[in-house]
């Protein structure tokens, strides 16, 4: 099995008292916007998508006004085709949730099966998903996938070596993946659980977060099965972690 990380855009967001409420006013911060691939013997996994690959032609990047300003660098359709993945040759993909800088690049996974948590995917296309932050013009694609609707936990593959984990709060029905790797041990691929280290070590509840009661009890579920698993957490968005990794053509094993 290997775990290929890969860019999927950065995002220089605007305001940070918006993720750490006690950030003060003005405050800017860079975060990464990570993607992974995993490729097992039963299959591959593409999980988020980022941000989407045209904006690679946008040197000044795509400003949201007072919310954050979208780069991206190499689109990831290149970098899939780039180490022998190419976008319509993945068997899965799998959402931590529908905001827009996760849905960049749905709709190049033509021939993968969505796994999704029932209650994301109802909000993502119900009568108002811009209740939930969501933008159903950046993955309407994905309506007419192959899904699996998920209720809860999901093994990928069938062998306890890659799982869905159902921690709600940011979203109706966020998710984040548990890699167990051979050699590198196992990895919390956090989605948006939290957007930083410093926002996991003080529990942080962004003021956006649909609702912070399930936050909250997702920061313990996760903290306890890092516990339990002697995992890593990897934060998507963390821009120095997720730098100091390695990218592909690179892997984990």
């Amino acid at each position: 099995m290997k775990l290929y990380v890969l860019d999927g855009g950065r995002i220089e967001i605007l305001d940070w008292a918006v993720f750490q409420p006690d950030a003060g006013p003005g405050v800017r911060r860079w975060l990464s916007d990570t993607c992974y691939l995993i490729v097992h013997p039963r299959g591959t996994l593409v999980w988020d998508t980022g941000l989407p690959g045209e904006l690679a032609d946008v040197p000044e990047g795509r400003t949201i006004p007072d919310i954050a300003v979208f780069h991206v660098r190499e689109p990831l359709e290149r970098q899939l085709a780039a180490i022998g993945h190419p976008a319509d040759r993945i068997d899965y993909l799998a959402l931590s949730h529908f905001h827009p800088d996760h849905v960049g690049n749905a709709g190049l996974f033509t021939n993968a099966t969505l796994l999704v948590q029932h209650d994301e995917h109802a909000a993502a296309f119900g009568d108002a998903p811009g209740d939930f932050g969501f933008d159903r013009d950046t993955y309407e694609s994905l309506r007419s996938r192959a899904t699996t609707l998920l209720h809860g936990d999901h093994d990928v593959f069938g062998d306890g070596s890659v799982l869905v984990k159902r921690l709600p709060g940011h979203t109706p029905g966020g998710q984040s993946l548990l890699v167990r790797l051979p050699d590198t041990g196992p990895v919390l691929i956090s989605g948006d659980l939290v957007h930083s280290l410093d926002n996991w070590t003080g529990r942080v509840v962004p003021r956006h977060n649909c609702d912070p009661g399930e936050t909250r009890r997702s920061f313990d579920l996760a903290a306890d099965l890092l516990a339990e698993e002697g995992a890593a957490l990897w934060v998507q968005h963390d821009l120095d972690q997720q730098a100091a990794l390695r990218h592909a053509p690179d892997y984990y094993t």
